[in-house]
């Protein structure tokens, strides 16, 4: 079975705990197929279960289908109340639908005719891509109300909007990194945009710095920052050292093809991403030979400002 299966299992559901997730994700036999790379991206939480249950959260999570781990869920995992996740491209309007599905809703949206049409496109490794457009803003609003659904219009710059920059103190937390042996630790690379060796005393020593702490599937991320130890998400630590470092050019930005790519290791933040796949409802390929993702469909204000947010240069026109 897919990942459709699940997303509107779980929308019967409305939220639950990790346990159940992943006893669904293996009750649904959900294909070993979903475009995870680097699945640690965005992972700021202790786990400890298989990395398909991860890619699988990951998934639903940047697709903004199903919140994990968040404070406002009241539980492990919540999915979004139905949303229309609304912007313009090529002079038409256009929204995705997020979060939470129902038989009767897709058979809402299967009906529509006229001034407004309704896609739904299967992709390997996610829940079908569903998708509203209209060349009139107040069409697609109306189908939006009638169908029960809540539109957020120009979603993507509402979401990178309401994010802090990576190196801003409300993106860190105080906190102290775990103690005790059995605890495997690396510390991020600026230079090589990856994992080294790092030792307990380092964490310590070094005034700025990121460091991941393993046991068995648990990992854990901790910034240190002017010889301050902070809880981080591990992409926006990721960027915050880049940051501190002066490396300002780890994104590309094709203006021409509106096609904006990063190195694997540094994907965007969770929410960055989010808003980035926004911009298509897809999931971002790799690029093949270059060791990249690359996010389709990207105006440049909306690339200058997620560069702005990540602390990054780009020559965006």
């Amino acid at each position: 079975m897919s990942v459709n299966d699940l997303l509107m299992w779980m929308s019967a559901r409305e939220m639950g705990s990790w346990s159940v997730f992943r006893s669904a994700v293996e009750q649904f036999h959900v294909e070993d197929k979903v475009l995870g790379e680097n699945e640690e991206n965005g992972d700021d939480s202790a786990t400890s279960d298989l990395p398909l249950y991860q890619t699988v959260r990951f998934c639903l999570q940047r697709l903004g289908h199903v919140e994990f781990f968040s404070e406002s869920a009241g539980a492990d995992w919540r999915v979004v109340p139905p949303a229309l996740a609304v912007h313009m491209h090529n002079g038409e309007w256009i929204g995705f639908l997020c979060g939470a599905r129902s038989p009767e809703l897709l058979n809402k949206l299967s009906l529509l005719r006229g001034a407004v049409s309704f896609q739904s496109q299967a992709n390997a490794g996610m829940p079908d891509r569903l998708v509203v457009m209209a060349a009139d803003r107040d069409v697609l609003l109306q189908v939006a109300k009638d169908s029960g659904v809540a539109p957020q219009m120009n979603a993507p710059a509402a979401l990178l909007a309401a994010l802090p920059p990576v190196d801003d103190p409300r993106s860190r937390f105080p906190a102290e990194p775990p103690t005790g042996p059995g605890w495997t630790i690396d510390r991020f690379s600026a230079s090589k945009l990856g994992w080294e060796t790092a030792t307990s005393r380092d964490t310590v020593r070094m005034s700025t710095a990121l460091f991941r702490f393993q046991m068995k599937y648990q990992r854990f991320h901790y910034l240190r920052w002017k010889r301050k130890t902070f809880r981080v998400a591990v992409q926006v630590g990721k960027y915050a050292i880049l940051r501190h470092w002066r490396i300002r050019s780890v994104l590309q930005y094709d203006a021409q093809k509106q096609l904006l790519s990063f190195p694997i290791s540094c994907r965007p933040p969770l929410l960055v991403e989010r808003a980035l796949i926004l911009c298509t409802g897809l999931l971002p390929p790799v690029v093949t030979g270059y060791s990249r993702i690359a996010y389709a469909n990207i105006p440049p204000n909306i690339a200058r400002f997620a560069a702005g947010l990540l602390r990054q240069e780009t020559s965006i026109p």
